[in-house]
């Protein structure tokens, strides 16, 4: 069964780049549930797990500056996923096996590919480019949308 995620942190990342504009970025931890379903349990992976999901946002950031990122980490199953959730919903994620593929070279191809699949600039930020995404893709709005191919 799972938890509420508990907020950790809120900080406010400034526009940076041309076109782009300030984001509000949340951190949220999940605690596991225990065995028998209802407690939570242990989770000896909880501060590596922050900092690696704010290290990859960091990352996105920099390189493709101004799209309103989402990172887990979940180094007990050896993955981390990211996604833009406005445009991909909550439960379509790009997810890197961390025993077969590097970290970086999966944020580099799979953040190429989310922004290439809604025709996105990497670059930088174009806002009317991602309302014209959101306007004929987004899950949050029509939950059964497909990501485009």
């Amino acid at each position: 069964m799972p938890h509420d995620p508990e907020t950790i942190r809120q900080d406010v990342v400034e526009k940076s780049t041309y076109g782009g504009h300030d984001l509000t970025v949340l951190t949220k931890y999940e605690a596991p549930a225990a065995d028998d379903g209802i407690g939570i349990a242990d989770d000896p992976f909880k501060e590596k797990d922050i900092a690696v999901a704010h290290t990859m946002m960091r990352w996105l950031n920099k390189h493709f500056p101004g799209y309103p990122w989402a990172c887990v980490s979940d180094l007990r199953q050896k993955i981390v996923s990211f996604n833009i959730p406005i445009l991909m919903g909550v439960n379509s994620w790009y997810v890197i096996n961390l025993t077969t593929h590097d970290i970086i070279d999966g944020l580099t191809k799979g953040a190429g590919e989310i922004l290439e699949r809604y025709r996105l600039p990497r670059h930088r930020f174009h806002l009317g480019a991602f309302l014209d995404a959101r306007e004929q893709h987004s899950k949050l709005l029509v939950p059964t949308r497909k990501v485009p191919v």
